[in-house]
């Protein structure tokens, strides 16, 4: 390209051969044609390697990076190290958008250019059977002195994902914002609260130009349950970033009830990581990951985590008032039952 373009698309790719060309179509059909679109392949053992650097050879606003398979955060910080537009747009490689998405992001900047922040868009939900859902954001201007609103009263509406939004370069690069390597699940979520913490704006607003798929592949689903060092790696991240907003904003503690609740998801995972039987860990291993949290998290566990079911209920109790080796022997028991469920055991 001889001229700068005004926004850099970035798409990470992995094993998604089925659905890269009509990801790659879809953004070359933009209205909006001031972009370069960065196709960085992760690695992916099918065609997706070659059918990159087949379009990039018709296309002179695509450029292709590959890698060694080093999973999404680290493919789309090889964009972003990469990019040259003023603005950026993430897009999965298995989604794909309408032509206007590209437009309608840029048209709902701010006049005054010299503001930093972050427009944000709705998205449409397609399942494997082809049915499609509107998942629609509220649409609302948030200025820099109500950025704390992202944790009091956002976090769970759809506001969070990478996809569907149009960032600022600039405020990237001052500030070196990536995403965390080791996290998976939380991955856009980190990204968009230590972006905002020093944006001028978050413009939501209520499109649906982008269409997400969901449940095609078992190799990016985020509910997955990983290690334990990964799930509490999410878990710390996330918390310590609610913390910061508590702290730079002055939050009580019961304004903070969505994020709490969010967070008691993700301590779920963790404990489920602890148990995953693919993982194995002994019980002496088990003992040090349950102990090693309490040191940490005892307060937050006894103040804000907040389980539903009465299972679950007992186990906090068990955990934060008894002790680890008593909680160890409930989620046994547990399993056992569990078990004894899924195999007709009588």
């Amino acid at each position: 390209m001889n001229t700068i373009p005004v926004i850099s698309v970035i798409v990470p790719i992995y094993k998604v051969e089925k659905y890269l060309p009509q990801c790659i179509d879809s953004i070359l059909a933009q209205t909006f044609t001031n972009f370069e679109l960065l196709l960085v392949d992760d690695g992916s053992p099918d065609r997706c390697g070659d059918i990159c650097e087949e379009y990039a050879r018709r296309d002179e606003r695509i450029r292709v990076f590959h890698q060694e398979n080093a999973g999404l955060s680290c493919a789309r910080n090889v964009g972003l190290e990469n990019s040259s537009g003023r603005y950026i747009s993430f897009i999965d490689s298995d989604d794909y958008v309408k032509s206007y998405y590209l437009e309608a992001l840029y048209n709902a900047l701010p006049e005054n250019k010299s503001l930093m922040g972050v427009v944000v868009g709705g998205l449409d939900k397609i399942s494997p059977s082809g049915d499609i859902r509107t998942v629609h954001v509220p649409k609302q201007d948030v200025w820099s002195k109500d950025k704390y609103l992202i944790v009091t009263d956002l976090i769970d509406k759809n506001v969070s994902y990478a996809a569907s939004k149009l960032y600022d370069n600039r405020l990237i690069e001052l500030h070196d914002i990536k995403f965390v390597p080791s996290i998976s699940g939380l991955e856009d979520l980190l990204f968009m609260l230590d972006y905002l913490i020093y944006s001028d704006f978050l413009f939501i607003r209520d499109y649906n130009n982008y269409v997400y798929r969901v449940g095609y592949s078992t190799e990016v689903l985020s509910v997955r349950i990983n290690s334990f060092d990964a799930e509490y790696a999410a878990f710390l991240n996330f918390l310590n970033r609610v913390y910061m907003y508590q702290d730079k904003f002055g939050l009580e503690d019961e304004s903070l009830t969505r994020a709490w609740n969010s967070l008691t998801v993700f301590f779920h995972k963790i404990i489920l990581s602890i148990y995953k039987v693919e993982n194995n860990y002994s019980r002496k291993t088990r003992l040090r990951f349950l102990s090693q949290i309490l040191s940490i998290n005892k307060q937050w566990i006894n103040n804000f985590f907040s389980p539903q079911y009465f299972a679950d209920k007992c186990g906090k109790f068990l955990l934060c008032c008894i002790n680890v080796s008593v909680f160890d022997f409930w989620m046994q028991i547990l399993l056992l039952i569990k078990f004894k469920k899924m195999f007709g055991a009588k």
